[in-house]
């Protein structure tokens, strides 16, 4: 997190996180009301070549968010860190830290970033659930993520299409000797919904955004304070659109 505000964070083992939730839903039908509690949570899921790979997400009050293959999803706190993992949820170990509060809630935020986070456009490199953490934390609090959870993103990245060869011949042997059958196929292939996402223009439209109409909001409720269809928790974000974006979808149900 940014050195600013930042407290050391709280490790759960997964046997305490357990009746954490029980389904993840599409992140709508939410309201806001009051200032918000942010927090980020983490657990590693893996190491390559040394580096560790995390599953991250945001927690707005009593609700998690999260980016997967089927777009925002919105779930009771941690769901995201154990599905899929009830057979082993001893070794699981997630990380709680604090960020602070917001003015914004999970409304506005899932309104604001929906149009970049789509179902069908998730990759587990060039978009995941670090991206959309990363400019989910930007946008409640204008702090970014400890790039700590994204060294492998980063990594691969820098150095594709190298990078993606060498993961693909790991995870093939990975599934051969686990399964003691030939894969002659990649395991792992760029989603190219995804190949033009990047997390630093996202960052910086929603922030020039925001300064745009935080300097033009004065003189419009000057002229005529009650025309206007946003909150005033969303006034700033809830007509927002990505400059190379396509409008937000319908929901449709996650489970």
């Amino acid at each position: 997190l940014a050195q600013a505000n930042r407290r050391l964070g709280t490790v759960l083992p997964a046997p305490a996180l357990a009746a954490m939730g029980a389904a993840a839903s599409n992140a709508t039908g939410l309201s806001d009301k009051g200032a918000h509690e942010v927090r980020v949570a983490s657990t590693e899921i893996l190491k390559v070549a040394g580096l560790s790979g995390f599953h991250t997400s945001i927690i707005v009050d009593d609700r998690e968010f999260f980016f997967d293959r089927e777009g925002i999803m919105s779930a009771p706190p941690l769901w995201s860190h154990l599905a899929g993992r009830a057979k082993h949820t001893e070794a699981v170990r997630t990380e709680i830290s604090d960020v602070g509060r917001s003015s914004m809630g999970g409304r506005a935020l899932v309104q604001a970033l929906q149009p970049f986070f789509e179902k069908g456009s998730y990759d587990i490199f060039f978009k995941n659930c670090n991206s959309f953490t990363d400019v989910a934390l930007f946008f409640m609090t204008r702090q970014r993520l400890d790039c700590r959870f994204t060294r492998i993103e980063r990594f691969v990245m820098a150095t594709n299409p190298v990078s993606t060869s060498v993961l693909n011949r790991l995870f093939r042997a990975f599934i051969e000797n686990n399964t003691g059958q030939a894969v002659e196929v990649d395991v792992y292939t760029t989603n190219p919904e995804a190949q033009v996402f990047n997390v630093d223009d996202v960052i910086a439209g929603i922030d020039a955004s925001a300064e745009s109409e935080s300097s033009d909001s004065g003189e419009d409720d000057e002229d005529d304070p009650d025309e206007s269809d946003c909150s005033d928790t969303e006034r700033n974000y809830c007509c927002y659109r990505p400059r190379h974006g396509s409008a937000a979808r319908d929901p449709e149900p996650h489970l």
